[in-house]
């Protein structure tokens, strides 16, 4: 026995799966997370590089990737250039590691101003989400997440996040720093990440205007425009690197198109101190909701 369905609900049925069909293949919206929400994921995958040299040479980096007890940082590869140092990783536990392994990919990747470097660690490691870098466009809130020199103590360094808004996408800079921001910054965060409003890294931080701050440590601040390279100039050339998207927390959801809210000092000490020993897939998940069918997740 055959049953048609009346005329009348055809049309309707059809509209309906179209307008189903349509919404899956529309990309999802993440909403905008509070600072303290970013901060949260920012803290515990932002690592500091230290160069034995002094601890003025020093940069920041972000870790993208794990393999067992192996983590992948990008940091700027000015950061890590000389082939003939130790360099060590810092952690938010406190923790020191040494840099086992360091790859420049100004060498392999054209004029990119990138390295990865890793390390081993037995205790687990946060693992920052990307993002698509194309949709962080001019006016775009972010954040920039680093170690600098401290402002306070001469020769220490410490955790600093500070917001920032996208004032310009060049087409080609140097070193590929084509995402200029507003924001302050200082010397050290070189190498840090750059996220977006929901909390998923878009660029590497790298470049700054500066001038001296008035302080006994005599700090440089970078107080104009800043720079990044966008991550998808990294996720263009990964796979000369025999990594592949599906080796990070890869998250490819629009963002809300909201501003990066201004933090005090004391909020940014309070958070750090909450958020340090904060590590695996629970914790971005809280905060950052990602499907299941993205590839990355779980890591």
């Amino acid at each position: 026995m055959r049953f048609d369905l009346p005329s009348f609900l055809k049309g309707s049925v059809t509209s309906t799966a179209i307008m189903a069909t349509i919404a899956i293949a529309q990309p999802m919206h993440v909403s905008a997370k509070t600072a303290k929400e970013v901060a949260q994921v920012a803290v515990p995958t932002t690592v500091r590089i230290d160069n034995p040299l002094g601890s003025n040479l020093g940069g920041s980096g972000v870790i993208i990737a794990k393999n067992g007890n192996t983590y992948t940082v990008l940091t700027c590869n000015h950061v890590v250039k000389n082939p003939n140092l130790e360099y060590k990783i810092y952690t938010s536990k406190k923790k020191t590691y040494k840099v086992t392994q360091v790859t420049h990919l100004s060498s392999t990747a054209g004029d990119l101003d990138l390295a990865i470097i890793k390390f081993d660690s037995p205790e687990e490691q946060a693992v920052a989400p990307i993002s698509d870098s194309d949709e962080a466009g001019i006016g775009s809130g972010v954040y920039i997440s680093g170690y600098p020199m401290s402002i306070e103590t001469e020769g220490e360094r410490e955790y600093e996040f500070t917001n920032g808004q996208v004032s310009s996408r060049p087409d080609k800079r140097a070193g590929g720093y084509t995402m200029r921001y507003t924001a302050v910054t200082r010397r050290g965060m070189s190498g840090g990440p750059v996220f977006d409003v929901s909390g998923r890294v878009v660029g590497i931080h790298g470049q700054g205007d500066r001038e001296k701050e008035s302080s006994a440590a005599g700090v440089e601040i970078k107080t104009g425009l800043n720079a990044a390279i966008p991550i998808n100039s990294f996720t263009a050339v990964m796979s000369s690197l025999n990594m592949n998207k599906s080796d990070l927390a890869f998250d490819n959801s629009k963002p809300d198109d909201k501003p990066a809210v201004a933090v005090t000092r004391q909020e940014v000490k309070s958070w750090e101190q909450d958020f340090a020993l904060a590590v695996g897939v629970g914790v971005l998940r809280q905060f950052i909701p990602v499907p299941s069918f993205i590839p990355g997740f779980p890591f």
